[in-house]
């Protein structure tokens, strides 16, 4: 059994179906538990998300009181919910050991089941860096950190988690007092938290294999990565796509190169939906 977890309110049911949707067609995980940590979803969208459960696939919820955050940092790119992945060592069953989080604007195209397998027997979070080395050191600075331990600054939109160690250390209290003393100076919260709260225990993965975005797609053109990628590379050999940022294949605006991947994936979604519903 793989476990999945995402973090949602009611703006984001749809682009959940369209994630969820994509893993079960290409993630190669034979079976799924999905819990979805929520405060404000109404009965009729827990209802509508339940009609996606099958044989493969089954679905929880867990409402989180969200209360406890009222002086938390956000803004309408990043609400409440940004904060409940943090709490899922305590919010989650005990018989749940590791799980692996998505953001849902994001698809995947290629198999999961390597990166969920990874090993995290001596870290608490498998994930990908968006950020260069001397933003790491920037971040690591604004946020009162020692730059001598070279924490990574992660993506927390993919995020394998370690819960039977995260259990073993959580304190709610670390997280509060580190929004108290640092919420100030948050560009973006949550992942300011686990650098900060948990950044030496984290075990860095492909990004471009596992957090593929556009800009890290245009920058590892630009300066010569590994190699470039052309979009049969990544249709061949990235698993998770993540339309992070302000620019979004599902708006006018958008003007990244991976929409092509997104548009598939609605397409899939529907003709998905529709099976289910025979």
């Amino acid at each position: 059994m793989y476990n999945l977890l995402f973090c949602i309110n009611s703006r984001y049911t749809e682009m959940l179906k369209v994630c969820l949707s994509s893993v079960v067609i290409h993630s190669g995980f034979d079976s799924m538990s999905v819990s979805i940590i929520y405060s404000s979803l109404r009965d009729s969208e827990i209802a509508e998300i339940k009609k996606l459960e099958n044989s493969r696939l089954k679905i929880n919820f867990i409402r989180f009181d969200d209360s406890v955050l009222s002086s938390s940092p956000t803004t309408g790119r990043y609400p409440k919910e940004i904060y409940y992945r943090l709490f899922a060592p305590v919010l989650l069953p005990d018989d749940i050991d590791r799980i692996l989080y998505l953001d849902v604007d994001l698809i995947c195209i290629n198999s999961l089941v390597e990166l969920y397998n990874t090993d995290i027997s001596s870290v608490y979070y498998a994930a990908c860096s968006h950020t260069r080395k001397i933003l790491t050191k920037f971040n690591a600075l604004r946020l009162g950190l020692d730059i001598a331990d070279e924490c990574p600054y992660i993506n927390t939109g993919v995020l394998l988690m370690n819960l039977t160690r995260l259990r073993k250390n959580f304190d709610s209290r670390k997280i509060f007092d580190f929004i108290e003393k640092k919420g100030s100076s948050f560009i973006l919260p949550d992942q300011d938290i686990i650098m900060g709260i948990y950044g030496d225990r984290i075990r860095l993965v492909d990004t471009l294999k596992y957090n593929l975005s556009d800009r890290i797609l245009t920058l590892n053109n630009m300066t010569g990565g590994r190699r470039r990628l052309t979009l049969r590379d990544v249709a061949q050999n990235t698993s998770i796509i993540h339309y992070c940022g302000r620019s979004k294949p599902w708006k006018k605006s958008y003007n990244g190169r991976l929409g092509v991947f997104f548009e598939t994936a609605v397409k899939e979604c529907r003709q998905w939906l529709d099976a289910q519903m025979d």
